[in-house]
């Protein structure tokens, strides 16, 4: 990676990041003074975006319809896991800027100069929620579309310096599901971030992600999105009937606190008091309002415990089909469990040390019992002749 900078404001200066594998997508940075010395340097080229055999993406960016602006949507079926695309950032700004507005205009005009023309034109491009008595065009783009990163900046740069937000050309163009089809994971060591399937994906379907806390109620929900977005969600998990509604929240409410109230793997694995199938049917109900509410996002930690279970049962095919599944779901979100789960069904008996546990403690304790059991007042007396 290479970068060159360039004075902007008080505290505050613009650095343009170039990459090996994409070196006519730079990135301009608007950086604290304070994090400058600590910027992190990629340590590996992204993955490429994947292609299908005719050279293009399985996307496109078209019309999402009326009061939507542009869209993402599928041109092919993806699947589970699927990579949709690899990007780098064209813009990286901190998540506060605490100068004069005078300064801030300078800040925020600056780092779009430093982009390239065909970079600059994308980003002016981009849809802005900001009228121009709050900010500056180049500010509302910046606030309307940026993404979270982490940076991994040490604990002891202050906090509000530590909080900073990614811009990407063709992400940002996913617009907003609180039942989204897509998730996306940053990738510090290749500055870069993947979009990828949470569940299969049909082609013309649109491709969405989610812009705000999606185990809120669905009137919280529109709240934030209209406080922050200035729309009035209309997917087709806020736009149900009443009734429905009503079920969809405390559905979310439930799996917003399953994992702290509900039966969970470690608790019940070496309990033999607890039924064999008491973790599998909870974890079944969870995915399965999981699967309703269309939060396919959250269901790995619970379809490895499914795994595990099965695993401590020694079901050899149960086992495998969540693994599988949870191979997919690990696949770009956590390559390191994606690498132990295929591991795992390398040899499922011996690579998981406690695989069967339950199925032997079962046995062992059926054997204890037949052979503690008294016999019977017969076999201490000769049967009766007459």
């Amino acid at each position: 990676m290479a970068s060159s900078s360039s004075s902007s404001s008080p505290g505050f200066s613009i650095h343009t990041l170039s990459f090996p594998d994409a070196p006519d997508e730079p990135c301009a940075v608007l950086v604290d003074n304070r994090v400058v010395p600590h910027l992190p340097v990629p340590r590996s080229p992204a993955r490429p975006t994947p292609l299908g055999e005719d050279g293009t993406p399985c996307f496109e960016i078209r019309s999402a319809g009326p009061d939507k602006g542009l869209g993402m949507f599928a041109t092919r079926h993806i699947p589970i896991g699927g990579q949709i695309l690899v990007e780098h950032p064209t813009i990286l700004t901190p998540g506060k800027v605490p100068l004069p507005p005078e300064a801030r205009t300078a800040a925020y005009r600056g780092l779009s100069a430093a982009l390239p023309q065909h970079r600059r034109d994308g980003l002016h491009a981009m849809a802005n929620c900001r009228g121009p008595e709050e900010c500056t065009t180049e500010e509302g783009i910046a606030w309307t579309n940026a993404l979270d990163l982490d940076l991994d900046l040490p604990d002891g740069i202050e906090t509000e310096a530590r909080e900073y937000g990614g811009v990407f050309l063709l992400l940002n163009r996913a617009n907003h599901s609180c039942g989204p089809n897509a998730a996306h994971k940053w990738d510090l060591a290749s500055f870069s971030t993947t979009l990828y399937a949470l569940r299969p994906i049909a082609p013309g379907e649109e491709i969405t992600i989610i812009y705000t806390d999606p185990l809120q109620a669905r009137d919280k929900r529109r709240a934030h999105l209209f406080s922050h977005y200035r729309f009035m969600c209309q997917c087709p998990f806020c736009t149900l009937p009443p009734p429905l509604i009503a079920e969809s929240d405390a559905a979310r409410a439930d799996l917003r606190d399953w994992r702290h109230t509900r039966p969970n793997f470690p608790g019940w694995a070496t309990d033999l008091c607890r039924a064999d199938d008491f973790v599998l049917h909870s974890h079944m109900e969870a995915l399965a309002l999981i699967e309703r509410e269309g939060l396919q996002g959250m269901a790995s930690p619970f379809v490895r415990e499914v795994c595990l279970c099965w695993a401590m049962l020694g079901e050899v095919e149960q086992f495998k089909e969540w693994a599988e599944k949870l191979e997919r779901l690990s696949d770009v979100r956590d390559p390191l469990m994606a690498r132990e789960v295929r591991r795992w069904l390398e040899d499922p008996p011996l690579r998981l040390p406690k695989w069967g546990w339950r199925k032997k403690q079962r046995m062992q304790t059926r054997k204890k019992a037949a052979e503690e059991t008294p016999p019977s007042p017969e076999a201490y007396y000769s049967p009766l002749l007459f």
